[in-house]
């Protein structure tokens, strides 16, 4: 598993790599300005210490692949509202870097009241 993404650079220069916390910020901006809240459910019950990343992002063979767990409000569309979260994360990767392939997963966690 890598921890950057090289970028092609026509300039032959040197190299420019964007790191993977940098598509964690960039997926957590997104839910906040769609006003979605991150998952805050506990892994296991017999844990000692809480493990919560609702926003996961791995880079595999050159393609980001991004994990996000969301919470959502009872009687809206899961499906909508997780299409919806990828449209908008795919958008911002697209503003940032049109080259770089990517894989965007979203799971609903819970429903909230």
């Amino acid at each position: 598993m890598a921890d950057h993404v090289y970028i092609n650079n026509y300039s032959n220069k040197g190299k420019l790599a964007i790191s993977r916390n940098v598509f964690d910020s960039v997926v957590s901006n997104t839910l906040d300005r769609l006003k979605v809240s991150k998952s805050s459910k506990q892994m296991k019950r017999n844990q000692r210490f809480r493990l919560n990343r609702p926003v996961q992002t791995t880079i595999r063979h050159g393609i980001v692949h991004v994990w996000v767990a969301v919470d959502i409000p009872k009687g809206e569309s899961i499906q909508a509202i997780s299409r919806k979260i990828e449209e908008e994360i795919a958008d911002s990767f697209l503003a940032m870097t049109d080259q770089i392939p990517f894989d965007v997963q979203v799971k609903v966690e819970t429903l909230i009241q």
